[in-house]
């Protein structure tokens, strides 16, 4: 079983026929995804990458890769983790080097969303799943194939309420995701 989505942005194709590919993620509501594109547009369109598509804007908790229908049971056993709703603010732009993948991050990562990460994943491995051992970066990515920008963005405040159980589907060239569940925090 896979540890961990990349935490620099690794590619996220679709699932293979051996398992399900799933993920624990923030989920933003409509009018979260539209700030957030509104907030990025320029940056977006100076990187020179390939667009995010809106409806699949997220930010990762706990990447579990390819899964059996047992072990997404064990998955959705492991939530809801009772954090509380908070506030994640997302205003700094980066772009990793090595991916080229350029992504939106909070300069200050809250409380609540550290505590939600390692409460999931200390659930998670109870389970049997295994943890990424690099740091938990929580950020959304926005573009692959992107070369650096050097541009300023209007801070977007998200109130975090839930905490998704997403699947990613192969459609294409590309991925679609769906939500599979949903817990408040």
């Amino acid at each position: 079983m896979s540890g961990a989505e990349t935490a620099d942005g690794g590619d996220e194709r679709g699932a293979r026929p051996d398992g399900r590919r799933v993920f624990f993620a923030l989920w933003p509501d409509d009018a979260t995804r539209s700030a957030l594109v509104r907030a990025t547009k320029r940056a977006v369109q100076l990187c020179g990458g390939r667009p995010v598509a809106k409806e699949r804007l997220h930010v990762t908790v706990a990447f579990l890769g390819q899964v059996t229908d047992e072990q997404l049971a064990s998955a959705r056993a492991a939530a809801p983790v009772a954090v509380g709703a908070f506030d994640l603010t997302l205003d700094l732009l980066g772009v990793w080097p090595q991916t080229r993948v350029l992504w939106l991050a909070g300069r200050h990562v809250p409380d609540a969303l550290n505590a939600l990460e390692s409460e999931l994943w200390t659930r998670l491995e109870a389970r049997g799943f295994v943890r990424d051992e690099r740091i938990y970066r929580p950020h959304l990515t926005l573009a692959r194939r992107a070369r650096p920008v050097e541009e300023e963005v209007d801070p977007v405040t998200w109130p975090v309420t839930e905490l998704a159980l997403v699947e990613s589907l192969p459609d294409g060239r590309n991925v679609h995701y769906e939500v599979l569940e949903r817990w408040a925090l």
